[in-house]
């Protein structure tokens, strides 16, 4: 049993992580390869942004123009990357907060331009940089909206400051750490966004349909 948090303010209990982890890759191979596609065979929709094929070549050229952003360097594998990125003693606040804004006003930014919500722009990212860039997918947003930052909206590099500082404290990454080690004895090449990335959808999910259904359940508790 292990306990996440979510932006501080918002907290689930997870009975089995591994067993919840692995009802995902059970349904599809597409889960269990999520993160595993060599660098030169990633497509943005590989991994279900659905962006639309014309603006796949916009996509792929801010991919490019921003390859060098300093974020992008913390996407090592083996993951320590996220590790170091995360670590205060490694990385300074003031860096890592650098470092995010340059991210979101080059990258993020450049998508948003063209009329690609932030769920798809993250994803778009993820896509090229697992072990650094997360998911922000729609239900984290609305979340982040309603519990953290009434005022946020897509383009402001707020959600993705909290979102790393939730992930580095309130035991988190430890968590998340120890499931990644047990994954990988299991040839599971999840990276370790992408597994509290199942974690918290799957919390949000539960809760959804447990309010509105009135089930109880036994893998996810809030």
């Amino acid at each position: 049993m292990m306990r996440f948090s979510l932006f501080s303010k918002v907290s689930f209990t997870v009975t089995d992580p591994i067993a919840l982890i692995e009802s995902y890759c059970i349904q599809s191979n597409f889960y269990a390869n999520y993160d595993s596609v060599p660098i030169e065979k990633r497509q943005v929709n590989n991994i279900g942004a659905r962006i639309k094929e014309n603006l796949l070549p916009k996509c792929k050229a801010i991919v490019e123009k921003t390859k060098g952003l300093e974020l992008f360097k913390f996407s090592s594998r083996p993951p320590e990357g996220l590790d170091k990125f995360l670590n205060p003693d490694l990385t300074s606040d003031a860096d890592k907060r650098r470092y995010i804004e340059e991210f979101n006003e080059n990258a993020v930014k450049g998508l948003l331009g063209y009329g690609i919500g932030l769920s798809k722009v993250a994803k778009v990212f993820h896509t090229f940089y697992p072990e650094i860039v997360p998911i922000i997918d729609n239900p984290l947003q609305k979340l982040y909206r309603k519990e953290i930052n009434s005022e946020w909206r897509a383009g402001k590099p707020e959600i993705f400051v909290d979102y790393y500082d939730n992930l580095q404290g309130y035991g988190n990454l430890e968590n998340v750490n120890e499931i990644f080690k047990e994954l990988s004895k299991r040839n599971l090449t999840l990276t370790k966004l992408r597994i509290f990335d199942v974690l918290w959808w799957s919390y949000l999910k539960a809760k959804k349909l447990g309010e509105k259904q009135k089930i109880t359940w036994n893998l996810i508790r809030w």
